[in-house]
């Protein structure tokens, strides 16, 4: 990040909806809650950025910033569910009504089974299928090994699976 005033209005507009979209993964904040604590990680993100390492990059520094500035709000709110903000990509072609009900049905089948599993798990689709994270840059939000964060994955599609054919064959 640049120190001039122009990049920090760039960054603002770039990462504020990241950093929002990201907080609203835990469920209890309001959007300005959301909207306050992306402004707060943009200030400290800015403030610390002699410290970033240009060398590797930012998204993951960035939203562990925003997962502390989180952490800390939930401390306060004494609040633990996570909700993910996108569970299932909308669809990007036209389709028939029939085939925006079934869309529509797969999206609200996959959020209920996400809302289901533990609090951990809810963040780390958050991460990777929200925020659009790699394994390895989840794992450094995270601070967790990439192993883990793999089995986790792999183990949340695995359950995904098997729900999927108890409900639809």
């Amino acid at each position: 990040m640049e120190n001039s005033e122009e990049a920090r209005g760039e960054s603002w507009s770039m990462w504020r909806p990241k950093a929002a979209a990201y907080a609203r993964a835990f469920g209890v904040f309001s959007a300005e809650e959301r909207f306050e604590i992306a402004d707060e990680a943009i200030a400290r993100a800015y403030a610390a950025r002699a410290r970033f390492d240009a060398t590797r990059d930012f998204s993951p520094w960035f939203f562990a910033i925003v997962r502390r500035l989180c952490l800390d709000a939930l401390k306060k709110k004494r609040e633990l569910p996570l909700l993910p903000e996108r569970l299932a990509a909308e669809p990007t072609r036209q389709l028939s009504a029939e085939g925006e009900a079934m869309a529509r049905e797969e999206k609200d089948f996959v959020r209920r089974f996400v809302l289901a599993l533990p609090r951990a798990d809810r963040e780390l689709t958050s991460l990777v299928y929200s925020q659009e994270l790699s394994i390895s840059e989840a794992a450094l939000v995270l601070a967790r090994p990439e192993g883990t964060i793999k089995w986790r994955l792999a183990m949340i599609r695995k359950a995904l699976r098997k729900a999927w054919e108890r409900a639809y064959g």
